[in-house]
């Protein structure tokens, strides 16, 4: 009679540290958890961070559309004293004056076909750096979806074992009682005991890796993995519902972007060898100045050509083209990595829910099947190795159903974030 109260104690002890544990912590949602690892991720701040950089690029570009104003002031002893060729421009630069001057120098370039290329160009890569932000956003979610999906998969199996050890520990005295009355032999508790161990060992394993994968989760989350539980396989959603976007993958759209940016750069350096219309303007006060009739102001227009560059422009020209090559093969790569990844998810998603609209109903008679053997076994009409084998049937077919299920979840959620599919916005 002890022992068998010392079995009850032992098996209360075992389904409560689970309870315990879980009123200790508080459960992570799935949406919830890749939110979370959105805002930690270092990599997605990189990437927003570069974002920001190619925005500043294109004020940059832009910038050579307007005129720039300088102001200079300068003393000389004699004149022929200041040319262009210390950094000084406009009228301080002339050669008839002696004295202190002041000064303002003007330059706008008013037809330069290769500044135009310049700020489509700068366009494009901002594009590319914002569909740069998308994908590494797709990459963090299902990154984190992974780890969740791995918790939630071990959770499930663990549960699964747990339900064997429960059902073993009604099993285990009942054989118990009949090799102590002698209507069966020894070896059969024997055999229930080591049934039992293995299914406890199971239990420690896969809440091992439960919390291996916890942990990983917490790296990706910022929070603390002895804190959180996820959502069993059960409790999880038959598919990722909620999520927004056009559909247009941010792997297809930063290729093109880059590839459109590199051909504008081909177009930049090409007008490099077209003649440019510039204007410009100076206005100040010369001191001492040698001509009666000077003004204190000059207006110009001019012309250049450029004649002879040390080859510069012609290999750059040809570096860009070579660029822009390769970024439209790039694109062609993409294509048909997208294509690819899209034919292994669909296959993935359609092989899991074949399996789950078969496991589904063994799971039902796995059970049915558990009943009637514990039923005839305790009417002596068939032997304990009928109750094992359901019993492990059981187990078998609710693993298989944590496991398909969070494939399937992981397939569906890696499509729809590969092709443009991202979360709302917090509301």
């Amino acid at each position: 009679m002890n022992k068998t109260l010392r079995q009850w104690i032992s098996f209360l002890i075992l389904i409560s540290v689970p309870v315990i544990s879980r009123a200790q912590t508080s459960e992570l949602g799935l949406q919830q958890a890749l939110r979370l690892a959105e805002e930690a991720s270092p990599s997605l701040k990189a990437a927003e961070a570069r974002e920001k950089e190619a925005r500043e690029d294109s004020t940059v570009a832009e910038a050579g559309f307007f005129p720039t104003l300088d102001l200079a002031a300068m003393d000389s002893d004699y004149s022929n004293s200041s040319s262009g060729a210390n950094g000084f421009s406009g009228l301080l630069t002339s050669l008839y004056r002696t004295g202190p001057a002041v000064g303002a120098f003007s330059k706008w370039d008013l037809i330069d076909i290769s500044q135009w290329h310049d700020v489509d160009a700068a366009h494009f890569a901002d594009d590319a750096a914002r569909e740069a932000v998308r994908f590494k956003k797709a990459e963090v979610d299902q990154q984190a979806l992974s780890v969740y999906l791995d918790a939630a998969r071990y959770q499930g199996e663990a549960d699964a074992w747990q339900k064997m050890v429960t059902e073993l520990a009604s099993i285990q005295r009942t054989v118990a009682r009949f090799v102590r009355n002698g209507q069966y032999s020894e070896v059969e508790k024997i055999l229930i005991d080591d049934q039992m161990k293995n299914a406890g060992l199971e239990v420690s394993d896969f809440n091992q890796k439960y919390q291996t994968a916890l942990v990983r989760l917490g790296l990706f989350t910022g929070m603390d993995p002895q804190k959180i539980v996820c959502q069993t396989p059960e409790e999880l959603p038959e598919s990722l519902s909620g999520l927004e976007g056009n559909g247009e993958s941010p792997l297809i759209s930063q290729a093109d972007y880059a590839r459109q940016a590199a051909s504008e750069t081909v177009g930049k350096y090409s007008a490099e060898n077209l003649p440019k219309l510039e204007v410009d303007a100076s206005a100040g006060y010369l001191g001492d100045d040698k001509l009666p009739d000077s003004q204190d102001y000059s207006v110009f227009v001019g012309i250049r050509i450029p004649i002879f560059e040390g080859f510069r422009i012609d290999a750059e020209e040809k570096k860009a083209k070579a660029e822009a090559e390769a970024k439209t093969d790039e694109l062609a790569s993409a294509r048909l990595t997208l294509a690819d990844l899209n034919a292994q998810y669909d296959q993935q998603i359609a092989t899991a829910r074949e399996d789950l609209a078969t496991l589904v109903p063994e799971q039902d008679s796995a059970k049915q099947g558990v009943k009637i053997a514990r039923q005839r076994y305790l009417g002596f009409l068939s032997p304990l190795a009928d109750l094992q084998q359901a019993l492990k049937d059981m187990v078998g077919v609710d693993a298989q159903i944590a496991e398909v299920k969070t494939n399937l979840l992981l397939a569906l959620g890696s499509k729809a974030f590969l092709n443009g599919k991202t979360l709302p916005p917090e509301r």
